[in-house]
């Protein structure tokens, strides 16, 4: 049982990227990240580039507090955005999903999270988490 983080940042982005990498990963094990691993994502038609973007997943304790302090440091870094946080408790529960995040997704999954977000924004439990983030 843990909470899924996933940020992503352009992989041509103005910092350099394997400092901002650093920087991420040690704020991660400053808040009991569990365990983490990234990846890049590349798409486009013929010669023009949609995305080209690095993503990171964390996974943190079931305990909200720590994935809620590691949100509000990362807030305030231009280049990396959140594009999702679920809570995996063997089934995967959407607790927030960036427009983007939702365009690129599976559209019946899409409508399923639509329908259920305002249950789980008024659940107490990912609330705090939830606004976090805004």
């Amino acid at each position: 049982m843990s909470f899924r983080l996933e940020i992503a940042f352009r992989r041509n982005c103005s910092v350099n990227r394997c400092h901002l990498e650093k920087i991420i990963i040690k704020l991660a094990n400053k808040y009991c990240c569990e365990r983490y691993y990234k990846d890049f994502e590349y798409s486009g038609n013929k010669r023009i580039v949609k995305r080209d973007t690095i993503f990171m997943i964390f996974n943190f304790p079931e305990d909200s507090k720590y994935i809620i302090n590691f949100l509000q440091s990362i807030k305030n870094i231009r280049e990396i955005y959140i594009e999702c946080i679920g809570f995996d408790n063997v089934k995967f529960t959407l607790l927030y999903a960036s427009k983007l995040y939702l365009n690129m997704m599976d559209k019946h999954k899409a409508k399923e999270y639509n329908i259920n977000k305002d249950f789980i924004h008024n659940n107490l439990n990912y609330k705090q988490i939830i606004q976090s983030i805004k």
